[in-house]
């Protein structure tokens, strides 16, 4: 996303200058003037502190400072508009004391200097409201009498022509407001979120505005060069930093999100795998920020229900989905909203209290389809069949049925489970009778079979749980057969390698005539299910429904 790029070639004397192409895209009819924009501004003794400022700030060119100042840039071939404060409407002696330093030097043409000015020529005789897209990307409302706050002295005051522009005097500095991801990123009582954002921020060339000059070694050489900030985290936030779309955000302040952040973290140890603590780190922020962003342009009925920023209509229902948002314990429960701040894309709600559980964001069930032939690593003693099965109560629409490759057979089938946290689940097998597949079947015999677990453990060994409880189903309903209850030690969440299976295995005694009478070997599975599992001795679980509870 674009902030604050300004376009400039830096001819050989080291003033700007621009190519034909640059001018020719911004060069419009209408400015007659006899001076350039910053002769009248020199002109004009109100504007001696706005001239001292355009003269202190440098243009920012691939990143760098550069030696050309606003001041040169008010006094090229491009063709600008400025709305330019009178002396003592702010307070300019703080404002020349941060240009001192390279980054205080970027900060001032970013939110002050940058905020005056726009390409173009915008005139200020009785046009409709607009918004006008300043040189740092911002929009700022536009009328026949004023720039955003900002207000044309007199008429004598607005439409001074120039050889390259207008110059219209104004009363007051147009104030930069923050969009939300500046906000998060530059204030301080916003830190505990926006040092995580901004550790991924970094500059790239945007080739579509930069100027190319030519080629030299095989590579693109450009005269101007356009410099955009992105954000790895903006395909999870939903560019957050777009001027052009109205968002809003809730954020608590640092003291509520610490412990919602330690009690998030204990899902996510990644234990002994490289650069755990960074990968938890990530997780653990964009699991408890993801669900925080909306955008307000693309909700359909809001009283009902919300939508983050991170909801895919199809692939993730029911996640992301916030019902009864502003009633008591919702997510926007105004009793729950300390204060707003505007944003120049939306708002943030600085919240009170953490309105979430770990259910709500990230500690979701985990379905593994029986289907699904990658998730299966190994089976013996037996056949597979995939067959799908229209049903409410069956998952995915399909199942695998296993069928032994002999009478006697006690098979063996195992599948891996992807991105588990290091949390409790209840571990089921979920079980279909011969119904789903013959409809007048008469075959009501269970299946009875063990279970064991393979899992990683904190040092990154290999260990196993037998489950030797015999395990066994209806076969005259769908059933959910509970294996057991288990506390993974480490987190598997977005990992390329699987760290867990789940082996079945059937049990019937072939020794005992009863149990091969009484039970089936052939097993129709739907899928393997661990449901997240919520009580007194998980404090994390309990303390966040407390919180939750309380909010109601």
């Amino acid at each position: 996303m674009m902030a604050g790029a300004v376009v400039l070639a830096v001819a050989s004397q080291g003033l700007v200058g621009c190519s034909d192409s640059w001018d020719d895209h911004y060069d419009m009819e209408g400015s007659n003037g006899t001076s350039s924009l910053l002769q009248l501004v020199k002109n004009d003794p109100q504007l001696s502190d706005f001239l001292s400022l355009l003269q202190a700030t440098h243009v920012y060119n691939n990143n760098h400072r550069t030696k050309v100042t606003f001041a040169d840039l008010l006094n090229a071939d491009q063709t600008l508009t400025v709305w330019a404060p009178v002396n003592g409407t702010y307070n300019i002696d703080s404002l020349l004391e941060v240009c001192q330093t390279a980054k205080g030097d970027s900060t001032v043409g970013q939110h002050f200097v940058m905020n005056h000015i726009a390409h173009n020529l915008y005139n200020m005789n009785g046009q409709t409201d607009e918004s006008v897209r300043m040189l740092n990307d911002k929009f700022l409302a536009l009328n026949p009498n004023a720039i955003y706050n900002a207000e044309v002295l007199d008429v004598k005051h607005k439409n001074m022509p120039a050889t390259n522009g207008l110059l219209h005097v104004v009363d007051d500095d147009a104030q930069y407001t923050y969009n939300i991801y500046e906000g998060l990123t530059s204030m301080e009582e916003f830190s505990h979120i926006g040092d995580f954002l901004s550790h991924y921020e970094k500059q790239k060339l945007d080739e579509n505005q930069s100027i190319e000059l030519g080629i030299e070694d095989g590579l693109k050489v450009y005269s101007d060069s356009v410099m955009v900030k992105e954000n790895y985290l903006f395909r999870v936030f939903d560019q957050i930093m777009s001027e052009d779309s109205t968002y809003f955000m809730i954020v608590p302040d640092k003291a509520t999100w610490e412990p919602v952040y330690e009690e998030a973290s204990k899902f996510f140890n990644y234990g002994s795998v490289e650069k755990g603590d960074s990968i938890s780190r990530y997780w653990t922020n964009v699991s408890l920020i993801r669900d925080l962003i909306y955008n307000k342009n693309v909700q359909r009925s809001e009283q009902d229900s919300i939508f983050s920023t991170s909801y895919n209509s199809g692939r993730d229902w029911p996640y992301h989905v916030f019902y009864e948002p502003y009633e008591a314990g919702g997510v926007m429960d105004p009793a729950n909203i300390n204060s707003d701040l505007l944003c120049s894309n939306g708002y943030i709600y600085r919240i009170n209290e953490w309105p979430f559980t770990p259910e709500d964001l990230f500690f979701h069930p985990i379905t593994t389809q029986g289907e699904d032939r990658a998730r299966l690593t190994e089976y013996n003693e037996c056949t597979l069949s995939y067959r799908d099965a229209i049903g409410d109560t069956i998952s995915g629409n399909a199942y695998v049925s296993i069928v032994p490759s002999k009478n006697t057979s006690n098979w063996t089938a195992t599948f891996e489970i992807r991105n588990t946290l290091s949390g409790t689940y209840d571990i089921n097998a979920v079980i279909l009778p011969k119904t789903v597949y013959l409809s007048n079947s008469r075959d009501f015999k269970p299946n009875k079979f063990i279970a064991t677990l393979f899992y990683m453990d904190e040092n990154g060994e290999e260990q196993s749980i037998v489950f030797d409880e015999e395990l066994i189903s209806d076969g005259r309903c769908v059933d959910t057969v509970k294996i057991a209850t288990f506390t993974f030690p480490v987190c598997n969440y977005q990992q390329q390698d699987a760290t867990v299976r789940l082996q079945l295995q059937c049990s019937i005694n072939s020794k005992k005539p009863a149990e091969v009478k009484a039970y089936s070997r052939e097993m129709f599975l739907d899928c393997i299910y661990l449901k997240p599992v919520s009580d007194e001795g998980d404090e994390a679980l309990l303390e966040a429904k407390k919180r939750k509870e309380a909010l109601k």
